[in-house]
This record gives C-alpha cells, sequence and structure tokens, in this order.
C-alpha cells in the first residue's frame, strides 16, 4: 500500500439570472486549498486495509520497557500494574522512545478516516479556474492565488487527479450548462468539443467515491510505528491477564445470567466484575451474550463506568446504546475472528423462537422451509424444500450407510447422530430411523407392507 498526496480544494461560486434571464457568475471564494494523504485513490472500504503487521505471539516483557498505545487500543492500563511492579514497565507518549507498541485492526483504521470526494482530471480543474477568472463578475485575487500557489506544487503530467467537493465538481463539468457560459469556456481552455470531450480520458477519469485519508500528523505515527515492533493488544492481554484473568465458559456464563436475573443489583455489580476481569478473546462469544441479554441491567448499574469495565466495553466497541440485534453478536465475533460452529449453533439454540418467528437477520438465512408441525399429522409423508441456488457446503461429515450385501426386503436400521450444539449441554439422544433400501424392488414391499406416518417430533422445523 503506498500514499498518494493529491491537491484538494473547496471552490464556493454564487450563480444567479439577471434581469434578462442570462445566468451569471458573481462572487467565488475558495474555502479550502489543501494537500490531501490518500490511499492509493482506493475508493473500496476493506478489512485490514491499513497494511500494518502485528505480531500476535505472545510478549515476553523486559526489563524497563516503554510501552507506547496505538489510538484505539483497548487493554486496560489498569491491569499494567503487575508489570510495573516487577518489570518497571512504563507507558510513554513518545513513541520514538518506545520499546514496544501496541496495535490492533482498529487502531490501525483510526488512523484514517474516509471522506467523500469527486476526483477530476487536474486539466479539466485548472480550465475551470482560469474560466471562471474571464467569465465571474467577481473572483477575488487572493483566493486564486491561493489556488495557483496550491498547483504549482505538483507536476502536472504525473498528477492524476484532483479532489474536490460536489460544488466544484458541478463547476468543473464542461456538460453542465447551467453554469451558464461556464461551460463553454471550460471546452475552450482545453480546446476540445462537446464530443471529444465525452470520449477523452477526462471525463473518463471522472468519479466519486469514498476515499481513505491521512492527517499528516497521522502519517508521521503511520510511518514510525512500521519502524518499530508492533505487537497484538491479545498478545499483550494473555499476558497481563495472566492466570487470574477468569475464562467464562458454559457454566460460568449460566451463572452470570442468573445473576443479571436478580433482583439485587450487587448481584449484577459482581457479574460486571467478572466480565471485566474475563480472558476477553477466549470468553468472546459469552461476553457478547451477556451484553446482549442483560444490556438494560448493565446500563443501570452504578459500575458500568469503573476503568475495568469500561475498558472491556471499549475493547468490544460498546457505545452508551445497543441495537439489541443479534447481529451486533455476529458482527462482533467476525471481526475478531471468532465466528466458529460452535458459536453459530449456540446462538442458533439461543434464538431458535426468534428464528422460527422468521427473524431477520444479515448473516444467518434460511435454506429450506418444510410444512408446520401443527399441520403434520394430517400428512403421510414429509416435505421439505430448499431455497433456490442454495448448496450445501456443510462442514459437518456425512455418515456412510452399510452397502446392503442380500437381496432381502428386511429393513435396513443405520444409526444417524445428533449433533447437538454444546458438549456441555445434556447428552444428544440419537434416534435410529428406519432407512429404505434403493433397491425398487425393496420399496415396493416396503410401501406395501406398511405406510410410515412420522410425528410432529421427528419432523425437523426451521
Amino acid at each position: 500500500m503506498s500514499i498518494e498526496k493529491i491537491p484538494y480544494v473547496d471552490i464556493n461560486a454564487s450563480i444567479t439570472k439577471d434581469e434578462y434571464g442570462k445566468i451569471i457568475i458573481e462572487d467565488v471564494s475558495c474555502n479550502n486549498a489543501g494537500i490531501k494523504n490518500i490511499i492509493n485513490n482506493n475508493k473500496h472500504h476493506s478489512s485490514k486495509f491499513h497494511n500494518l503487521k502485528f505480531n500476535a505471539s505472545k510478549w515476553t516483557p523486559q526489563m524497563k520497557d516503554k510501552i507506547y498505545f496505538m489510538k484505539g487500543c483497548t487493554v486496560p492500563r489498569v491491569k499494567l500494574k503487575d508489570l510495573s511492579v516487577k518489570y518497571k514497565i512504563r507507558t510513554t507518549t513518545d513513541l520514538s522512545a518506545a520499546t514496544v507498541v501496541v496495535g490492533s485492526n482498529r487502531a490501525g483504521e483510526k488512523l484514517f478516516k474516509s471522506d467523500w470526494m469527486h476526483l477530476i482530471h487536474p486539466k479539466v480543474f485548472l480550465a475551470t479556474v482560469e474560466a471562471l477568472k474571464e467569465v465571474s463578475h467577481d473572483f477575488d485575487k487572493y483566493y486564486s492565488n491561493q489556488i495557483d500557489d496550491l498547483m504549482k506544487g505538483f507536476d502536472l503530467e504525473e498528477l492524476e487527479y484532483v479532489g474536490v467537493d460536489w460544488h466544484t465538481a458541478n463547476l468543473c463539468n464542461p456538460q453542465n450548462n447551467s453554469n451558464g457560459e461556464l461551460h463553454k469556456k471550460i471546452l475552450e481552455k482545453l480546446n476540445l468539443t462537446i464530443d471529444q470531450y465525452k470520449s477523452s480520458e477526462y471525463s473518463l477519469r471522472r468519479n466519486s467515491n469514498h476515499i481513505w485519508i491521512i492527517t499528516d500528523d497521522n502519517l508521521e505515527i503511520y510511518e514510525e510505528v512500521q519502524t518499530k515492533n508492533i505487537i497484538e493488544q491479545n498478545a499483550l492481554l494473555e499476558v497481563v491477564n495472566g492466570d487470574d484473568a477468569v475464562l467464562i465458559d458454559l457454566d460460568t456464563y449460566q451463572n452470570l445470567r442468573n445473576m443479571f436475573k436478580s433482583s439485587d443489583s450487587d448481584n449484577h455489580v459482581m457479574a460486571m466484575e467478572i466480565m471485566a476481569n474475563s480472558n476477553y478473546l477466549e470468553s468472546l462469544l459469552f461476553l457478547e451474550m451477556l451484553f446482549f441479554h442483560h444490556s438494560s441491567q448493565i446500563d443501570c448499574s452504578r459500575t458500568k463506568n469503573h476503568v475495568n469495565f469500561k475498558s472491556l466495553k471499549n475493547y468490544l466497541g460498546k457505545g452508551n446504546y445497543s441495537s439489541g440485534h443479534i447481529d451486533d453478536v455476529i458482527a462482533s465475533l467476525l471481526s475478531f475472528d471468532k465466528l466458529d460452529q460452535y458459536a453459530l449453533e449456540f446462538i442458533m439454540e439461543d434464538r431458535k423462537e426468534y428464528f422460527s418467528n422468521n427473524g431477520y437477520s444479515g448473516y444467518i438465512q434460511p435454506t429450506s422451509y418444510g410444512i408446520n408441525p401443527e399441520f403434520q399429522p394430517r400428512l403421510n409423508y414429509q416435505w421439505v424444500h430448499k431455497t433456490a441456488n442454495f448448496i450445501d457446503e456443510s462442514t459437518v461429515p456425512a455418515v456412510e450407510e452399510e452397502e446392503v450385501v442380500e437381496d432381502t426386503v428386511d429393513k435396513v436400521e443405520v444409526s444417524e447422530a445428533v449433533q447437538e450444539f454444546s458438549a456441555h449441554l445434556a447428552d444428544p439422544e440419537t434416534e435410529e430411523e428406519e432407512v429404505e433400501t434403493e433397491e425398487e424392488a425393496t420399496e415396493e414391499v416396503l410401501i406395501a407392507e406398511k405406510e410410515e406416518v412420522k410425528n410432529e417430533e421427528e419432523f425437523d422445523w426451521f
């Protein structure tokens, strides 16, 4: 990834009509004329676009290390007290003096910001400025000189774009006749007809989108941190948490839920303290589910702004309010690369009533439909419909059936394991289903002997 500097100009022009209905351009001013640092003219949001590389292996602290935290890191500073005593480690805001830099993807992204920008060819922009000088009744030289001085700092043969705002982009459009004589003057400066302009690189290079930009101060930080050993904040958390960090497993999660359900606010405080002192990354699923189910109790707690719990919220990117939608949980797990099969099965089991009532999710979508169990007893068959374009790419290995050796009409029974969503829950029950053989003769005999009717518990309903 490379960062390029381009000129950015915001021109404001007052366009009116005179007493004869002729369009005239009066006051012209320049609200902004400066330089923007952009990423390769990259107009698309993408994960980890900052291109910073983090050392995720466990960090080994050294005596008198100086730690620089990038903006956006959410490691609770209070957790560093043991390192401070044992290794005389200190934090620093002086990046050049730091021996260790702590970062994360979020911290890398915070160095940049996304801005909506129109990009036009530099020669079209300069032609517009020259045309404005001729058609405008008042284009103050202070502003025109400001633009001229800015553009002199760039090689026009190398420069690809000039960044402008929406109003300036409209002024720089030779196809826009709502600007009076300006569009004709621009074509005159370019020495092109309107048809020639339409097929030229000047027209083809006009575009607009979100652009990632970085300030000069942040660019200086960005370039310097790349010369340092940048450890991922989870590697630091692993050290500072040590053996004292609580791993929230299913049993702990259920206990914490019971504490939040209690009418005693002291139980809420204790539950939040356990959450704040947990191993964030390894407990992520259950932490997110606790926030999902008990955000109201958390928001009403007197300890919600204590430093430990506030650090947990910052780490998870929690604001003051939650949308209360399960997609928030899934999005968080995705951002930390923790959305595994166990997490998905847990979420589906937890929210099964929501999804059975056709609850919306941008991440989880139904892949098949069946008859409502209420009406299944009236039918003598099963019916399942797969949605269009659905491809079953399940990672669960298929159960191989034993090959039938003898030509027989007896039923062949195959035991099929029913996979439960968690090994921590009740032991899964194994049901044996009657499986018909593939031979037509066997199928005919079986149909003749018995008409199988499944009860509603055996029918999978989504």
